[in-house]
């Protein structure tokens, strides 16, 4: 399992509102998590600081 980031954002590339810390076994397993998240309308997905995907 890896630790990756999710923050949700006002609009692609915009501010952040909202961080989550989960651990997923991969960066698509990440992303799909994050895209199932009612939460998430629009959010970067990171893994050591570095975005590995977004929801948009």
């Amino acid at each position: 399992m890896k630790h990756y980031r999710i923050n949700k954002l006002t609009k692609a590339d915009g501010i952040i509102i909202k961080k989550k810390d989960i651990l997923a076994t991969s960066d698509a397993a990440a992303v799909q998590h994050a895209a199932a998240d009612d939460d998430c309308p629009v959010c970067d997905v990171l893994r050591d600081g570095k975005r590995v995907g977004s929801v948009l």
